[in-house]
């Protein structure tokens, strides 16, 4: 259990370290053998709703480095940032991302000219994460998550933003409130307007015990839907135990606040072996349609703590390889770009075309996938070198999405049926 006076992240941090020391060693034998059968890797999304401006992480300089090339308006100050393949708009109202890439390029790739396929919120914000138009099509996380090796107590958890969980509902945990834990432990009675009764913890054993046994009774001989809810309720029934008995381990009875506090518990829940996929919206106002000016800040403020996160994975030992790092696939993105010029009100407006970011295991790190013109429309690529061709593929969120499920070992066919992965973007690939 977290000490009072430490802060979640000084307590995290001290975690680590200690594990860093061997105090692995402590854990019995039956979780070591489990963790070490589990080689999942496991996936933190962020997404900026609104709207990102995708020129940051797409920068159109002249050959000075400075001025602007004519189809597109770079944000005043700003300047080329490189390290290795990868480039950025730089500045000072930004210098973050300046240190993320020194610190992580290496580790990370950039994805450019991604076809949201709309210029509506709502519309581009199912794509980016479904790659489709079909209600009950599931997300990204969710589809991973429903389809890891291991069974999680939360397999997806949602701290912040969307969640398109189609047909697999049962995979996805909201976390943002703590109202789980509150149904589960039974402290939600006397938040309600009507409250279930409260019973003593030895009767209350008592009815788990029988509600398992009638479950199991029911679910005997049982086939198709009937066999398949049954097991679904047993299953949900463990993960309610499993999570009623683990959360001061996990941190999980404080409702975490801030972006690099969600993260930082994200990476926690999964170094647990409680979680698969994570998802947390990235603050600010991206929808600038209204002016540009405090795009820098808010990038800023992400990537010093995707930095701060970085740094940490890198430093916390994984169940499945020496660092946590190396188990932690990272994907940032939004629904929709921006427009490349600046409209009258120093903003910009509604582009279908986007950038974005994927880093950590799996990945072919200090790699750029996709191209854009000086006016910001996709060219074809190559899914092989990422490049430029004209014999190549213009790319899309359904791209990404299989590349993605890929890096997870799910194979994409099933949900995406004919659409392949950038392999680009995965190492070994």
């Amino acid at each position: 259990m977290p000490h009072p006076n430490l802060s979640r992240r000084q307590w995290i941090q001290r975690a680590a370290g200690c594990a860093a020391l061997g105090t692995f060693g402590s854990l019995g034998a039956a979780e070591r053998q489990a963790r070490a059968a589990a080689p999942d890797k496991k996936f933190l999304f962020f997404f900026a709703r609104g709207g990102w401006d995708a020129t940051p992480l797409d920068p159109k300089f002249a050959a000075d480095g400075f001025s602007a090339v004519g189809g597109t308006d770079m944000d005043a100050g700003t300047v080329l940032g490189q390290s290795g393949n990868l480039t950025w708009s730089s500045g000072a109202d930004r210098l973050a991302m300046d240190t993320y890439f020194a610190n992580w390029g290496s580790r990370t790739a950039l994805v450019r000219g991604v076809n949201v396929h709309s210029v509506a919120h709502d519309t581009g914000e199912f794509w980016a994460l479904t790659g489709g138009g079909e209600d009950s099509r599931p997300d990204w996380p969710t589809i991973l998550a429903a389809s890891g090796s291991t069974e999680y107590p939360m397999p997806h958890l949602v701290f912040s933003g969307p969640n398109y969980p189609g047909r697999l509902g049962a995979a996805v945990v909201r976390g943002g409130g703590g109202s789980l834990l509150d149904l589960i432990d039974g402290s939600l009675n006397g938040q309600l307007d009507e409250n279930a009764p409260s019973f003593d913890p030895t009767v209350d054993l008592l009815i788990d015990a029988h509600v398992r046994s009638q479950g199991v009774r029911y679910g005997a001989g049982r086939t198709g839907l009937a066999k398949i809810r049954t097991d679904a309720f047993l299953s949900s029934l463990d993960r309610a135990s499993e999570l009623e008995g683990r959360q001061f381990e996990a941190g999980l009875q404080d409702g975490a606040s801030g972006l690099l506090d969600q993260a930082l518990m994200a990476a926690e829940v999964m170094r647990l072996g409680l979680t698969r996929c994570a998802m947390i919206q990235i603050p600010g106002g991206w929808d600038t349609h209204g002016g540009n000016g405090a795009v820098g800040g808010q990038l800023d403020d992400f990537f010093s703590a995707l930095d701060q996160l970085m740094d940490q994975l890198a430093r916390t030992p994984g169940a499945n390889a020496e660092w946590l790092a190396d188990e932690i696939v990272i994907v940032a993105g939004s629904e929709l770009g921006r427009t490349p010029k600046f409209n009258g009100s120093m903003g910009r407006d509604h582009w279908t075309y986007t950038s974005m970011l994927i880093a950590g295991a799996g990945v072919q790190g200090d790699t750029v996938a996709g191209e854009t013109d000086d006016s910001f429309l996709a060219l074809p690529i190559d899914l092989g070198t990422g490049r430029a061709s004209g014999a190549g593929v213009l790319i899309g969120t359904e791209h990404v999405g299989a590349t993605v499920l890929t890096l997870g070992d799910v194979d994409p066919q099933p949900w995406i049926p004919g659409v392949p992965a950038i392999d680009a973007l995965i190492q070994g690939a």
